[in-house]
C-alpha cells in the first residue's frame, strides 16, 4: 500500500562520547512524499515502511494512508473465500497477510463460483509482481490488472468488491439475548452493515451469514470500504 507523509520525519540522533546513537530502525521522510506501506499491523502507532529501498519504521499519525479498500490484513484464506464468494461478479478480489510468509502477500479472486489465491512477489529492489511486469507499490499492481489478467489461464480483471462494508474481528463470544441479537464467538469474522448507534452496531456473520445486532466493542474492526 502507498502513504503520503503529511509531515517531514527525522530520526533522532542522542548525543555519545564516542559515536551519535541514532534510531537506526526508523525511516526518515519529507512531508509530501510517496512511501510503501510494508506492514500495518505490528505495532499500533508504527508502521514499517520502505522509501528509495530504505525499510524502517514510521509514525502512524504522520502519515496518510491512500485509499486502499481491497486490503484485508490478516484474514485467513477460508475467511477470504467466504467474502469473496458472496459477492456477485467475477473478478471480486481482496488482498491479504500470506498465512506463510510474514510481510509477504495473497491476492485473492472470485471466479466461476471458486476463488483463486496468487502470491505476490517481490524482487530484490522491492518490487511488487504476480507473472512479468513489476510494480513499486500494491496500488500500482491493483490498478495494472485492472486491465489485464491476473491469471494465465483465463482472463480475470480486478473489480472492486459491491455492497462491501465494515468488516471486523470479533474480540470476545457475544451470546444473544434477543432474537434480532448476533452471535457470535471470539476470531470470527463480521461484515458490519450499520454504525448509527455509537454502541450496538448490525451486522452480517461472514461463517453463518446471520444478521442482528452486536456491542460495538466486542469488535475490531480491520477493513473498510
Amino acid at each position: 500500500m502507498e502513504a503520503v507523509a503529511l509531515h517531514t520525519f527525522a530520526v533522532v540522533c542522542m548525543p555519545n562520547l564516542l559515536l551519535p546513537d541514532c534510531n537506526d530502525d526508523e525511516l526518515p521522510f519529507q512531508k509530501g512524499s510517496i512511501l510503501k506501506i510494508l506492514s500495518m499491523t505490528d505495532d499500533k502507532n508504527w508502521y514499517k515502511a520502505e522509501q528509495f529501498g530504505r525499510e524502517g519504521f514510521v509514525p502512524k499519525n504522520y502519515i496518510q494512508m491512500k485509499p486502499h479498500s481491497w486490503y484485508y490484513g490478516k484474514i485467513k484464506r477460508l475467511e477470504a473465500e467466504q467474502l469473496l464468494l458472496a459477492q456477485p461478479h467475477d473478478g471480486a478480489f481482496l488482498i491479504r497477510d500470506s498465512e506463510s510468509t510474514a510481510g509477504d502477500f495473497s491476492l485473492s479472486v472470485k471466479f466461476h463460483d471458486q476463488v483463486q489465491h496468487f502470491k505476490v512477489l517481490r524482487d530484490g529492489a522491492g518490487k511488487y509482481y504476480l507473472w512479468v511486469v513489476k510494480f513499486n507499490s500494491l496500488n500500482q499492481l491493483v490498478e495494472y490488472h485492472r486491465a489485464a489478467s491476473v491469471s494465465r489461464a483465463q482472463t480475470i480483471y480486478l473489480k472492486d468488491m459491491t455492497n462491501t462494508y465494515k468488516v471486523g474481528r470479533a474480540l470476545f463470544d457475544f451470546v444473544a439475548q434477543e432474537e434480532n441479537e448476533l452471535e457470535f464467538q471470539r476470531g470470527d469474522l463480521i461484515e458490519v452493515t450499520d454504525t448509527s448507534d455509537q454502541y450496538w452496531w448490525i451486522g452480517r456473520s461472514a461463517i453463518t451469514g446471520m444478521e442482528g445486532m452486536f456491542p460495538a466493542n466486542y469488535i475490531q474492526v480491520i477493513a473498510t470500504s
